[in-house]
């Protein structure tokens, strides 16, 4: 069976993906503050804006106008996508800031007032192709193992049905159980984080892909850099050029 793939906006990434990530599935995208999830999953829709494609933004932990500024940072300008409906923005953060407000004020508590992402998914427009949920955080907090396992399977399977190509953004937790259970369900995972060089001590970025169903991945963990025109992948052959050097030099 032969996958068709959507393209990712990161050329070096389709490489290591077939062509971009299989079309009609969801992967997830996890990874600790700062590793460059939103960076990843912004490449995405943008690529998917300028190819002709409907993509749907589910914002649940800032407020538009920031992914709008972060976006212009890196040299996406969304705005002229939003004036011809090529992108549609749920404003969740601001509709949870507004509520959690309003239950302060009436001395309620704060978890009843998140509204189901499930019924956020369930409104999402039929002709929705790309949808990039950023991020699973809040549904992981409010949520026991059981509930959010239920609750993503469900916003997977949803997605799945529409035929919509999906990336779920998620934090890491200190257990990391609701990760591996989202990481089962998802039809691909892919991994950022930070790492230190031990040959110069300085940091580094690197991005793991450990399943990607229907597709030929190395598990070779590739090091990557965020550039003022966003996230530049490494050669992917880094690492044996780095072993050689370093034979080299031993000789």
């Amino acid at each position: 069976m032969n996958v068709q793939r959507v393209a990712t906006g990161i050329a070096e990434l389709d490489s290591l993906l077939e062509g971009g990530y299989p079309k009609g599935h969801g992967m997830l995208v996890s990874g600790p503050p700062g590793a460059g999830k939103t960076i990843l999953a912004t490449h995405f829709l943008h690529q998917s804006c300028k190819d002709g494609k409907k993509c749907m933004l589910m914002l649940t932990h800032v407020n538009v106008e920031s992914f709008l500024e972060q976006a212009e940072n890196i040299g996406f300008d969304f705005r002229r996508c939003l004036e011809n409906g090529t992108l549609l923005i749920t404003k969740s953060f601001e509709v949870r800031t507004n509520k959690i407000q309003n239950a302060s004020r009436l001395g309620s508590g704060i978890g009843f007032v998140e509204k189901d992402c499930v019924e956020n998914v369930q409104e999402i427009p039929d002709d929705i192709e790309v949808v990039v949920i950023d991020n699973l955080d809040m549904l992981s907090l409010y949520h026991n193992v059981e509930e959010f396992a239920d609750k993503f399977f469900t916003i997977n399977d949803l997605l799945s049905t529409k035929r919509c190509t999906s990336l779920f953004l998620i934090g890491q937790e200190e257990s990391g159980i609701k990760h591996s259970i989202a990481e089962h369900i998802a039809f691909g995972s892919l991994m950022l984080y930070t790492n230190r060089d031990e040959r110069t001590g300085k940091g580094i970025r690197q991005l793991y892909i450990p399943k990607m169903r229907c597709t030929n991945i190395s598990l070779e963990p590739v090091s990557f850099r965020i550039t003022p025109s966003g996230i530049k992948i490494e050669n992917i052959f880094q690492r044996d050029e780095i072993l050689k050097d370093a034979l080299e030099s031993a000789v």
